[in-house]
């Protein structure tokens, strides 16, 4: 994560043309996956497995040999499209989970995730200083190991396949159920906070490596420091804080303070320009998104009945999905023809919006609610 930026770097592009290249693998995904997803319903999860890990084994040797451009790209369009493994990775641990220890194993699908914006940023970071390529490399070497690992010991989970490919725009990007689901100010006002929040989020850190290159002047090994920072705190903070803080606190106030503290991480990097310095705001924005979005993603799932669950996730990874793919141009062109303090504004102007819509997202559906209790009841009256 923290070394794609400073490659594009050094094979001389501009921060908006590298914010174009962070933008393709998103594109790709968000296209890919659900048609990975499928495919994995008819040919089995194993595999599609071993495909798109290949897939990506290939995408980190051509990071690891790029010496010009259109390698990168290359390289970064082959993951994006042919390494989708993701949703099957999810796709596989339903196929063999008990459905009362579903939620609690991809909780801990979750923490390995997280172990991994931990340990890889620090590992690449290090591994960085000796050449760019190495890092690169070394992800392939694992990748292959991930393959092998996936042949020797994990069975195919699928036993009924599908026989045929159904597949549909609506599979990528779901129109019909974003319309549904906006037609009620409840649901409206949580994807609309959410998405927001994300916005602002992704436009930070899908760009946060050009920025403390430009404003602090570090090189990418301490980047992968930061990052691996916010990882490990944001760690602690979800595992042993979110709990007795939602005992003392409510969910929406508790929220507010992740807010809060995002927009506080923002402002206070506009004058950060000392590496030791930005750790303290760093710290704020690892409790911030720690907090704010398991809460977010909660009130989701509460929002709707069990069985429109997975529906309402869907389109709001397709409306993250299309914030992911913004957010790096943007921050591109913000850091190329703009002062970088720009960046952090822009973020915190985004989630300052949180707050302004906070009435129509929460509090007005509570009346919306209310006005629906009472014309059920006059319907059973009437009837």
């Amino acid at each position: 994560m923290p070394i794609i930026p400073f490659l594009g770097l050094s094979l001389g592009l501009n921060a908006f043309q590298i914010g174009i290249i962070l933008s393709i693998f998103s594109i790709c995904q968000l296209f890919a996956s659900p048609i990975t997803g499928k495919l994995s319903d008819i040919f089995g999860r194993k595999p599609l497995l071993i495909f798109s890990q290949t897939s990506t084994l290939i995408g980190f040797f051509l990071l690891g040999i790029a010496n010009n451009v259109w390698i990168l790209v290359l390289a970064r369009l082959v993951d994006g499209v042919l390494g989708s493994n993701m949703t099957v990775s999810h796709a596989y641990i339903s196929d063999v989970t008990n459905p009362r220890y579903r939620t609690k194993t991809f909780g801990y699908s979750s923490a390995v995730f997280g172990a991994g914006l931990i340990f890889g940023p620090m590992i690449g970071g290090l591994l960085a200083s000796i050449n760019y390529s190495v890092p690169f490399f070394f992800a392939a070497g694992v990748s292959l190991l991930s393959v092998i690992l996936v042949i020797i010991f994990l069975p195919e989970s699928l036993s009924k396949k599908e026989n045929k490919l159904d597949f549909n725009l609506g599979d990528i990007i779901p129109i019909k159920e974003t319309k549904r689901f906006f037609k009620t100010a409840k649901i409206r006002g949580i994807l609309v906070v959410f998405f927001i929040y994300n916005f602002g989020f992704f436009l930070f850190i899908s760009t946060f490596s050009l920025l403390a290159e430009k404003q602090v002047n570090v090189s990418v090994q301490e980047v992968s420091f930061y990052m691996a920072w916010i990882g490990t705190l944001r760690v602690i903070f979800q595992t042993a804080l979110i709990n007795p803080l939602l005992k003392k606190l409510s969910e929406n106030t508790t929220l507010r303070l992740g807010i809060f503290a995002m927009i506080f991480t923002m402002t206070f990097l506009i004058f950060s320009t000392s590496y030791w310095i930005v750790y303290l705001p760093l710290s704020f924005l690892a409790f911030g998104t720690g907090v704010a979005r398991p809460i977010l993603t909660s009130k989701l799932t509460k929002a709707v009945k069990k069985e429109e669950t997975g529906s309402l996730l869907g389109v709001s990874s397709s409306l993250t999905s299309i914030g992911q793919i913004i957010t790096p141009i943007l921050g591109g062109l913000i850091l190329q023809f703009l002062p970088t303090q720009m960046l952090p504004i822009s973020s915190a102007v985004i989630f300052t919006l949180i707050f302004l819509i906070w009435r129509w997202a929460f509090v007005n559906s509570v009346q919306e609610e209310k006005e629906q209790v009472i014309k059920s009841k006059e319907q059973v009256i009437n009837s």
